[in-house]
């Protein structure tokens, strides 16, 4: 496979587009087994822990299958790691982001108060371990775009309810325009961390309600500071 250098504030992002990008040309058949990350980092220009959370976020779509021992394949479409014709249309709109955060808003409060009641040791200590990933990245000058959306899948996977966390996981292409780098901002990855903090602390003590108020407040403040820049953005030019 050809793949182009990506540059430092896209990483992740710019791989997963690529890679989608190949399959969806054909490029890249269903069967068709990657190459290795070392090698996959070398073709991008990035490093082999950017390339994994690419793969990751393929994986947790449905594009690409691992498998222990053998690597890194681009999915069949009888491996049931995608969901049906309803998923597809979501994956394949051009939704407004208005409709996008209505719909985040609609499942992901109550996403967080089952991580609270439901999460495991191992699931809330994998939060913890993502929040830490999102510190270093901000730190490094990074959007942190990919880690954000894991740490979504991983409340997700921590509710304890297997239809929550597929339908999250199909939909993440979906939801992925409200984490787009044209929406990303210094303040939207300051706001993100802190409340990603906060609903970290409620999931690890219990608190359902705290988790779920965290979590609704999240989305309403990401939103307010989207369309205020937007807005502030038309309003310059």
């Amino acid at each position: 496979m050809e793949a182009k250098p990506v540059c430092r504030k896209c990483i992740s992002d710019e791989i997963v587009s690529q890679i989608r990008e190949m399959i969806e040309h054909g490029r890249l058949q269903p069967g068709d087994r990657l190459p290795a990350e070392r090698k996959l980092a070398e073709q991008f220009g990035v490093s082999r822990t950017t390339v994994r959370e690419g793969i990751k976020i393929l994986s947790e779509s449905g594009f690409l299958t691992s498998r222990q021992g053998a690597g890194t394949f681009v999915s069949r479409p009888d491996d049931g790691a995608r969901g049906g014709s309803l998923i597809d249309a979501v994956l394949a709109g051009n939704h407004d982001l208005q409709d996008v955060f209505e719909v985040r808003k609609m499942l992901e409060p109550e996403i967080a108060a089952l991580a609270a009641r439901n999460g495991s040791p191992d699931a809330k200590t994998r939060l913890e371990a993502i929040l830490m990933e999102q510190e270093q990245a901000i730190d490094d000058g990074e959007s942190g775009a990919g880690i954000d959306q894991r740490f979504h899948q991983a409340l997700a996977e921590a509710s304890g309810n297997p239809v929550l966390r597929e339908m999250v996981s199909a939909l993440h292409e979906g939801f992925s325009r409200s984490r787009a780098e044209e929406v990303q901002s210094p303040q939207r990855q300051k706001a993100s961390l802190a409340a990603h903090r906060a609903i970290v602390e409620a999931v690890r003590n219990g608190h359902a309600m705290q988790a779920e108020r965290a979590m609704r407040e999240h989305l309403d403040e990401v939103e307010r500071i989207i369309f205020d820049n937007q807005r502030g953005a038309y309003s310059r030019r």
